[in-house]
Protein backbone atom coordinates (compact mmCIF):
# COMPACT_ATOMS: atom_id res chain seq x y z
CA UNK A 1 0.00 0.00 0.00
CA UNK A 2 2.69 2.47 0.65
CA UNK A 3 4.00 1.75 -2.56
CA UNK A 4 0.67 2.71 -4.13
CA UNK A 5 0.51 6.04 -2.93
CA UNK A 6 4.18 6.54 -2.82
CA UNK A 7 3.78 5.59 -7.00
CA UNK A 8 0.51 8.31 -7.22
CA UNK A 9 2.34 11.17 -5.13
CA UNK A 10 4.86 10.75 -8.00
CA UNK A 11 2.24 10.47 -10.37
CA UNK A 12 0.96 13.47 -9.08
CA UNK A 13 3.66 15.57 -8.86
CA UNK A 14 4.72 15.06 -12.63
CA UNK A 15 1.62 15.87 -13.39
CA UNK A 16 1.43 19.34 -11.87
CA UNK A 17 5.58 19.79 -12.64
CA UNK A 18 4.42 19.18 -16.46
CA UNK A 19 1.43 21.23 -16.25
CA UNK A 20 2.91 23.79 -13.96
CA UNK A 21 2.44 27.65 -16.03
CA UNK A 22 4.74 29.65 -13.89
CA UNK A 23 8.22 29.26 -14.62
CA UNK A 24 11.73 30.52 -15.36
CA UNK A 25 12.75 31.14 -18.58
CA UNK A 26 16.90 30.88 -19.19
CA UNK A 27 17.07 34.27 -21.72
CA UNK A 28 20.69 35.65 -22.93
CA UNK A 29 21.92 34.47 -20.01
CA UNK A 30 19.36 35.58 -17.29
CA UNK A 31 16.28 33.85 -16.04
CA UNK A 32 12.98 35.80 -16.77
CA UNK A 33 9.90 35.05 -14.89
CA UNK A 34 6.99 33.98 -16.82
CA UNK A 35 3.38 32.68 -16.76
CA UNK A 36 1.42 31.43 -19.50
CA UNK A 37 -2.10 29.70 -19.88
CA UNK A 38 -3.30 27.72 -23.04
CA UNK A 39 -0.62 27.97 -25.64
CA UNK A 40 -0.91 24.10 -25.42
CA UNK A 41 -4.23 24.48 -27.02
CA UNK A 42 -3.60 27.57 -29.08
CA UNK A 43 -4.94 27.14 -32.84
CA UNK A 44 -3.37 28.01 -35.94
CA UNK A 45 -3.78 31.96 -36.09
CA UNK A 46 -5.04 32.71 -33.04
CA UNK A 47 -3.73 35.51 -31.17
CA UNK A 48 -1.87 35.51 -28.08
CA UNK A 49 -2.53 37.87 -25.77
CA UNK A 50 1.12 39.15 -23.56
CA UNK A 51 0.21 41.26 -20.76
CA UNK A 52 3.04 44.59 -20.05
CA UNK A 53 3.20 45.35 -16.80
CA UNK A 54 3.77 49.21 -15.57
CA UNK A 55 6.70 50.70 -13.98
CA UNK A 56 8.70 48.30 -11.90
CA UNK A 57 5.10 46.59 -11.51
CA UNK A 58 5.45 42.34 -11.30
CA UNK A 59 2.92 40.42 -13.71
CA UNK A 60 1.16 39.43 -10.32
CA UNK A 61 -0.96 42.55 -11.09
CA UNK A 62 -2.71 40.99 -14.03
CA UNK A 63 -4.15 38.17 -11.59
CA UNK A 64 -8.11 39.38 -11.85
CA UNK A 65 -8.00 39.50 -15.37
CA UNK A 66 -5.91 36.06 -16.77
CA UNK A 67 -7.96 33.93 -15.35
CA UNK A 68 -10.88 35.07 -17.73
CA UNK A 69 -9.08 35.50 -20.68
CA UNK A 70 -7.19 32.34 -20.77
CA UNK A 71 -10.81 30.59 -21.31
CA UNK A 72 -10.85 32.46 -24.97
CA UNK A 73 -7.48 33.05 -25.84
CA UNK A 74 -3.66 31.61 -25.19
CA UNK A 75 -1.96 34.33 -22.92
CA UNK A 76 1.34 35.27 -21.65
CA UNK A 77 2.44 37.75 -18.81
CA UNK A 78 6.08 38.12 -17.78
CA UNK A 79 8.15 40.17 -15.23
CA UNK A 80 11.05 42.78 -17.17
CA UNK A 81 14.67 42.16 -15.95
CA UNK A 82 14.99 43.09 -12.25
CA UNK A 83 11.04 43.30 -11.99
CA UNK A 84 9.38 40.66 -9.84
CA UNK A 85 11.32 37.41 -9.66
CA UNK A 86 12.81 38.19 -13.03
CA UNK A 87 16.40 38.55 -12.75
CA UNK A 88 18.46 42.40 -13.47
CA UNK A 89 20.28 42.85 -15.96
CA UNK A 90 21.96 45.99 -17.24
CA UNK A 91 20.40 46.37 -20.20
CA UNK A 92 18.49 49.92 -20.69
CA UNK A 93 14.52 49.46 -21.17
CA UNK A 94 14.25 51.73 -23.83
CA UNK A 95 11.34 50.69 -26.06
CA UNK A 96 13.05 49.31 -28.59
CA UNK A 97 15.34 46.74 -26.68
CA UNK A 98 11.65 46.44 -24.54
CA UNK A 99 10.16 45.32 -27.37
CA UNK A 100 13.21 43.00 -29.07
CA UNK A 101 13.84 41.03 -25.39
CA UNK A 102 9.83 40.49 -25.61
CA UNK A 103 10.42 39.02 -29.37
CA UNK A 104 13.33 37.20 -28.00
CA UNK A 105 11.69 35.94 -25.56
CA UNK A 106 8.50 34.65 -27.33
CA UNK A 107 11.02 32.89 -30.38
CA UNK A 108 12.32 30.89 -27.30
CA UNK A 109 9.12 29.79 -26.20
CA UNK A 110 8.42 29.11 -30.03
CA UNK A 111 5.16 30.90 -29.73
CA UNK A 112 4.22 32.24 -33.29
CA UNK A 113 2.62 36.19 -33.91
CA UNK A 114 -0.32 37.57 -34.12
CA UNK A 115 -0.09 38.80 -30.68
CA UNK A 116 -2.42 41.23 -28.89
CA UNK A 117 -0.34 43.34 -26.67
CA UNK A 118 -2.11 44.87 -23.39
CA UNK A 119 0.02 47.17 -21.89
CA UNK A 120 -0.80 49.25 -18.52
CA UNK A 121 1.07 52.71 -17.44
CA UNK A 122 4.38 52.60 -19.08
CA UNK A 123 3.46 48.97 -20.27
CA UNK A 124 1.15 51.33 -22.18
CA UNK A 125 4.14 52.87 -23.25
CA UNK A 126 5.73 49.74 -23.97
CA UNK A 127 3.13 48.12 -26.00
CA UNK A 128 2.57 51.31 -28.12
CA UNK A 129 6.55 51.41 -29.11
CA UNK A 130 6.24 47.33 -29.86
CA UNK A 131 3.80 48.79 -32.72
CA UNK A 132 6.21 50.81 -34.24
CA UNK A 133 9.33 48.43 -34.31
CA UNK A 134 7.12 45.00 -34.85
CA UNK A 135 3.72 46.19 -36.35
CA UNK A 136 3.52 43.07 -38.84
CA UNK A 137 3.34 40.76 -35.60
CA UNK A 138 0.47 42.69 -33.98
CA UNK A 139 -3.56 41.80 -34.13
CA UNK A 140 -4.44 44.07 -31.64
CA UNK A 141 -3.74 47.06 -28.53
CA UNK A 142 -5.08 47.50 -25.36
CA UNK A 143 -3.74 50.01 -23.38
CA UNK A 144 -4.59 51.04 -20.09
CA UNK A 145 -4.06 54.61 -18.58
CA UNK A 146 -0.97 54.58 -19.73
CA UNK A 147 2.00 56.99 -19.72
CA UNK A 148 0.97 59.89 -21.44
CA UNK A 149 2.48 59.54 -24.88
CA UNK A 150 0.04 61.87 -26.47
CA UNK A 151 1.30 64.77 -23.90
CA UNK A 152 4.21 66.98 -24.95
CA UNK A 153 5.49 70.47 -23.16
CA UNK A 154 3.25 72.80 -25.42
CA UNK A 155 -0.12 70.69 -24.56
CA UNK A 156 0.47 69.75 -20.91
CA UNK A 157 -0.23 73.13 -19.64
CA UNK A 158 -3.47 72.84 -21.08
CA UNK A 159 -4.35 71.02 -18.21
CA UNK A 160 -3.36 73.80 -15.50
CA UNK A 161 -5.96 76.70 -16.89
CA UNK A 162 -8.37 75.20 -14.37
CA UNK A 163 -5.93 77.18 -11.88
CA UNK A 164 -6.27 80.79 -13.58
CA UNK A 165 -2.98 81.11 -12.71
CA UNK A 166 0.22 82.79 -14.21
CA UNK A 167 2.52 80.88 -16.68
CA UNK A 168 5.04 81.16 -14.60
CA UNK A 169 3.73 79.77 -11.73
CA UNK A 170 2.33 76.98 -13.48
CA UNK A 171 5.62 75.99 -14.68
CA UNK A 172 7.25 76.44 -11.61
CA UNK A 173 4.67 73.88 -10.18
CA UNK A 174 5.43 71.66 -12.70
CA UNK A 175 8.73 70.99 -12.32
CA UNK A 176 8.05 70.56 -8.66
CA UNK A 177 6.32 67.30 -9.62
CA UNK A 178 9.33 66.48 -11.91
CA UNK A 179 11.87 66.88 -9.41
CA UNK A 180 8.97 64.86 -7.13
CA UNK A 181 9.44 62.17 -9.59
CA UNK A 182 12.93 62.22 -10.51
CA UNK A 183 13.54 62.09 -6.61
CA UNK A 184 11.52 58.90 -5.96
CA UNK A 185 12.82 57.57 -8.81
CA UNK A 186 16.62 58.19 -7.57
CA UNK A 187 16.13 55.71 -4.64
CA UNK A 188 14.41 53.01 -6.54
CA UNK A 189 16.20 49.82 -7.56
CA UNK A 190 18.64 50.36 -10.54
CA UNK A 191 16.00 48.05 -12.64
CA UNK A 192 13.38 50.13 -11.63
CA UNK A 193 15.11 53.54 -11.61
CA UNK A 194 16.22 52.72 -15.33
CA UNK A 195 12.40 52.19 -16.42
CA UNK A 196 12.06 55.88 -15.09
CA UNK A 197 14.87 57.37 -16.63
CA UNK A 198 13.92 56.03 -19.52
CA UNK A 199 10.15 57.77 -19.19
CA UNK A 200 11.33 61.16 -18.02
CA UNK A 201 13.78 61.10 -21.58
CA UNK A 202 10.43 60.24 -23.50
CA UNK A 203 8.58 63.04 -22.06
CA UNK A 204 11.29 65.32 -22.36
CA UNK A 205 11.72 64.71 -26.19
CA UNK A 206 7.89 65.02 -26.53
CA UNK A 207 7.24 61.47 -26.95
CA UNK A 208 8.56 61.79 -30.67
CA UNK A 209 9.74 57.98 -30.61
CA UNK A 210 6.08 56.96 -31.06
CA UNK A 211 4.24 59.80 -32.10
CA UNK A 212 6.38 59.69 -35.41
CA UNK A 213 5.29 56.32 -36.32
CA UNK A 214 1.68 55.90 -37.72
CA UNK A 215 -0.34 53.18 -35.58
CA UNK A 216 -0.81 49.86 -38.35
CA UNK A 217 -4.46 49.17 -38.67
CA UNK A 218 -5.29 46.95 -36.07
CA UNK A 219 -7.58 47.07 -33.53
CA UNK A 220 -6.21 49.75 -31.05
CA UNK A 221 -8.38 50.30 -27.52
CA UNK A 222 -7.51 52.67 -24.99
CA UNK A 223 -8.66 52.88 -21.50
CA UNK A 224 -8.67 55.31 -18.87
CA UNK A 225 -9.37 55.25 -15.42
CA UNK A 226 -11.69 58.02 -13.79
CA UNK A 227 -12.14 57.76 -10.20
CA UNK A 228 -9.60 60.40 -7.86
CA UNK A 229 -7.76 58.69 -5.51
CA UNK A 230 -5.39 61.17 -3.55
CA UNK A 231 -5.68 60.69 -0.16
CA UNK A 232 -6.94 64.06 1.71
CA UNK A 233 -4.00 64.61 3.31
CA UNK A 234 -1.54 64.36 0.17
CA UNK A 235 -4.05 66.91 -1.40
CA UNK A 236 -2.92 70.52 -2.43
CA UNK A 237 -3.97 73.28 0.27
CA UNK A 238 -3.26 76.23 -2.87
CA UNK A 239 -5.73 74.44 -5.52
CA UNK A 240 -8.11 71.69 -6.13
CA UNK A 241 -6.59 68.43 -6.69
CA UNK A 242 -9.36 66.71 -7.69
CA UNK A 243 -10.22 69.80 -10.14
CA UNK A 244 -6.73 69.49 -11.71
CA UNK A 245 -6.79 65.40 -11.94
CA UNK A 246 -10.54 65.99 -13.94
CA UNK A 247 -8.85 68.54 -16.09
CA UNK A 248 -5.87 66.34 -17.21
CA UNK A 249 -8.02 63.51 -18.04
CA UNK A 250 -10.22 65.93 -19.86
CA UNK A 251 -7.59 66.83 -22.06
CA UNK A 252 -5.88 63.23 -22.21
CA UNK A 253 -9.40 61.56 -23.52
CA UNK A 254 -9.69 64.70 -26.38
CA UNK A 255 -5.76 63.42 -27.79
CA UNK A 256 -6.32 59.60 -27.17
CA UNK A 257 -9.79 59.79 -29.45
CA UNK A 258 -7.26 60.94 -31.99
CA UNK A 259 -5.14 57.98 -31.64
CA UNK A 260 -7.99 55.39 -31.66
CA UNK A 261 -9.57 57.32 -35.16
CA UNK A 262 -6.27 56.86 -36.70
CA UNK A 263 -7.27 52.81 -37.10
CA UNK A 264 -10.68 51.28 -38.13
CA UNK A 265 -10.95 49.44 -35.40
CA UNK A 266 -10.54 51.77 -32.18
CA UNK A 267 -12.42 52.39 -29.34
CA UNK A 268 -12.15 54.29 -26.03
CA UNK A 269 -13.42 53.02 -22.88
CA UNK A 270 -13.43 55.21 -19.97
CA UNK A 271 -13.96 53.75 -16.14
CA UNK A 272 -15.56 55.67 -13.01
CA UNK A 273 -14.78 53.21 -11.11
CA UNK A 274 -11.24 52.54 -11.63
CA UNK A 275 -8.28 54.33 -10.65
CA UNK A 276 -4.20 54.07 -12.55
CA UNK A 277 -4.67 50.21 -12.06
CA UNK A 278 -8.09 49.36 -13.85
CA UNK A 279 -7.05 46.03 -14.39
CA UNK A 280 -7.40 45.51 -10.65
CA UNK A 281 -10.19 47.73 -9.94
CA UNK A 282 -12.73 46.84 -13.36
CA UNK A 283 -11.24 43.81 -14.41
CA UNK A 284 -13.95 42.98 -16.28
CA UNK A 285 -13.82 46.47 -18.53
CA UNK A 286 -9.77 44.92 -19.02
CA UNK A 287 -11.58 41.44 -19.98
CA UNK A 288 -14.59 42.67 -21.86
CA UNK A 289 -11.75 45.21 -24.50
CA UNK A 290 -9.49 42.09 -24.84
CA UNK A 291 -12.66 39.85 -26.44
CA UNK A 292 -13.41 42.70 -28.46
CA UNK A 293 -9.87 43.90 -29.83
CA UNK A 294 -9.56 39.86 -30.59
CA UNK A 295 -13.24 39.69 -32.54
CA UNK A 296 -12.31 42.93 -34.47
CA UNK A 297 -9.18 41.32 -35.34
CA UNK A 298 -11.03 38.27 -36.47
CA UNK A 299 -13.51 40.52 -38.93
CA UNK A 300 -10.73 42.58 -40.63
CA UNK A 301 -8.75 39.46 -41.26
CA UNK A 302 -11.67 38.20 -42.49
CA UNK A 303 -12.21 41.15 -44.98
CA UNK A 304 -8.56 41.17 -45.78
CA UNK A 305 -9.02 38.04 -47.38
CA UNK A 306 -12.37 38.06 -48.89
CA UNK A 307 -10.92 41.65 -51.38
Amino acid sequence: MKHFFGFLFLAFLFIFQATAQERFVELNGSKIWINTKGIEQREEGQPLVIFESGHGTPMGNWDKVIGTVAEFAPILTYDRPGIGKSEATDYLPTLKNVSEQLVNLLDKLELAPPYILVGHSLGGVYVRGFANYFSEKLAGLVIIDPGDFTETQENRNEDYNILNWESSKVDSLIQSFIDIRVSRNEKSPAPIRREGQVLEELRENNFKEITSTQLPNIPVHMIAGGRFDMPAEFQSKEYDDEALFRSKIKHRIARWTDVIQSVEKGMLLYSGDAGHFVQWDDPELVISSIRMVMQDYYILQEEKNNN
